[in-house]
């Protein structure tokens, strides 16, 4: 099935049904947010969390990667969900099974306790073209409900939208859709507008968040990827 591509700075973006993207001009694969541990830090808590929760978000991690052969994957932060544990750790593995793929972390605010492994670069903020990799997107302040603002984000970068442009993850975009009656459904969703793309929580256990700001969503159905608003 063929995946939506849109123009954003110099770069074409890819947008995959599993929630990454992909920069064919530079071979690099972005995915947002994984959180990996975070079953076992509920069940650890005593919260209920099924262990296949972890294993859906590897197996679809070994399918993106697959399917980008050979490329540099870019995760925009919490690729980790806090502290290290059991299911934290079988993410080495699978770095190790793709050795032809370059990873780097983009440190996100739950990645307080990394690993030093060889297969992962960690860093603050990754180059890409014109797009430059954060984590958070400026002026993001979930207590307030304030996803980002332009001006923090011209603050930080005075040549924004001349030849730097955004791409974060940390805000789980969705949307919800109504059918008939009260019926109602949350989906992971890309949020793009000029300056800013924010890509949707690649992990198994996230959720979403409404950011109730204008720009264009791409929303997932059933893996399928999906022009919403404008």
């Amino acid at each position: 099935m063929q995946k939506p591509e849109v123009r954003f700075g110099d770069s074409t973006l890819r947008l995959n049904g599993d929630g990454s993207a992909f920069l064919p001009e530079y071979n690099t694969l972005l995915i947002a947010d994984v959180h990996l541990g975070k079953s076992g830090v509920f069940r650890k808590a005593g919260i209920p969390a099924p262990q296949g929760l972890h294993e859906k978000n590897i197996d679809q991690l070994v399918r993106a990667f697959a399917a980008h052969p050979s490329a540099t994957v870019v995760f925009l932060g919490d690729v980790f969900h806090g502290l290290q544990n059991k299911e934290t750790r079988s993410l080495q593995s699978v770095l190790d099974a793709h050795p032809a793929h370059t990873f780097i972390l983009v440190k996100g605010n739950h990645d307080f306790d990394l690993p030093e492994w060889k297969q992962l670069t960690v860093v603050d903020q990754w180059q890409v073209g014109s797009l430059l990799c954060l984590h958070e997107p400026p002026g993001s302040d979930f207590d307030t409900d304030t996803p980002f603002t332009m001006a923090a984000a011209e603050q930080r970068f005075p040549t924004l939208t001349n030849d730097v442009f955004l791409v974060c993850g940390h805000l789980h975009p969705g949307v919800a859709l109504r059918g008939k009656g009260r019926s109602r459904a949350r989906i992971k969703a890309f949020y793009i507008n000029p300056w800013l793309c924010v890509l949707p929580a690649f992990g198994t256990f996230t959720g979403q968040h409404a950011l109730k700001v204008s720009g264009t969503y791409y929303g997932i159905v059933d893996g399928t990827v999906v022009k919403l608003t404008e």
